[in-house]
């Protein structure tokens, strides 16, 4: 049976909501402001730009590959937000189709490279993330621009607890569980990753599920970065480089396998929380930001030996 299931998505998420709900506890008994609503509104706009892209990561990583390119790609999508949203000729709408299309453009020409010239996904990605982020570069050398006000002032709204951020993020949770656990697309994705080979013997179109893999890996990581675009009020070119690693971590940590097949995204937003609140948690002790990536890193470790060693016991 294919690993979408509900049952199996929850028993793979399971360690995680536990490792989340133990560092939600003993943040809260340290820190009296962490409790409050004010901080959980923010926390959900911080996590939100993140919680996109670990999405379109997720999905990557169920084909057995995995996508560098998207913390450029956020970065891009900051940029042209910043250039043109606030334009007369160009406008809100156009800035975001841009930028959208512009992330899937890069997702395409991601599969492509993967599928039909057989380039290991590591190094195609890079290659694409390296390209994606000297454009945003050329077209922004520095943080500046403006996102248009209308487009902030929304994305920044909020009724008490309820916020503009936090609803997008559940919608698209919702959204891509189902897609990903009730449709033959979704269920190719997870037999694609698990086993490529006999996939496509039991006809399972593993060549188009791979393109609209990764288009939809770049589509999510543009969606991230336009969110962003409001927390930022302006672009920046180099803002994502953190989400290419963060996403990754948030997915591994969430239960989803780096050998495919195996996990989802309801591990996933839990590893997200966990990642921007280890951010934060360090934030407030005053560690430095080189710090931070080790830590980060060191926990992107331990979730690879966990699962690895779970992989090894079912072998």
């Amino acid at each position: 049976m294919l690993q979408g299931s509900l049952s199996k998505h929850a028993k793979l998420a399971i360690p995680v909501y536990a490792l989340l709900f133990v560092l939600l506890a003993v943040t809260s008994l340290l820190s009296p402001t962490f409790r409050t609503t004010d901080n959980f509104v923010n926390i959900v706009a911080q996590v939100a730009p993140l919680a996109i892209v670990a999405i379109g990561q997720t999905i990557a990583l169920l084909l057995g590959g995995i996508d560098l390119s998207v913390g450029s790609v956020v970065s891009f999508s900051t940029v042209v937000m910043a250039l043109v949203s606030d334009q007369a000729g160009f406008g809100l709408p156009g800035s975001i189709l841009l930028c959208l299309a512009a992330g899937a453009f890069v997702g395409l020409v991601n599969g492509i490279g993967i599928v039909r010239f057989r380039i290991p996904p590591l190094i195609m990605t890079l290659s694409t993330m390296t390209i994606v982020k000297g454009a945003a570069l050329y077209l922004l050398p520095s943080p500046g621009g403006a996102v248009h006000m209308g487009f902030m002032e929304f994305m920044t709204d909020g009724w008490g607890i309820v916020t503009v951020a936090g609803v997008l993020i559940a919608i698209l949770y919702v959204f891509f569980f189902v897609f990903l656990s009730s449709t033959r697309t979704g269920r190719y994705i997870y037999a694609a990753g698990g086993d490529e080979v006999h996939s496509q013997k039991s006809g399972v179109p593993v060549v188009r599920i791979q393109l609209t893999g990764y288009m939809l890996s770049g589509l999510l990581a543009a969606a991230g970065g336009i969110v962003l675009s409001a927390r930022l009020f302006s672009g920046d070119p180099v803002v994502g480089d953190a989400y290419s690693l963060d996403s990754i971590a948030a997915a591994v940590v969430g239960g989803t396998s780096l050998f495919g097949g195996i996990g989802g995204i309801i591990g996933t937003l839990a590893g997200v929380f966990i990642i921007s609140m280890t951010n934060n948690i360090l934030n407030m002790l005053g560690i430095f930001a080189y710090y931070q990536y080790i830590v980060k890193g060191l926990i992107l470790v331990a979730a690879l030996f966990f699962f690895q060693l779970k992989r090894r016991r079912r072998l």
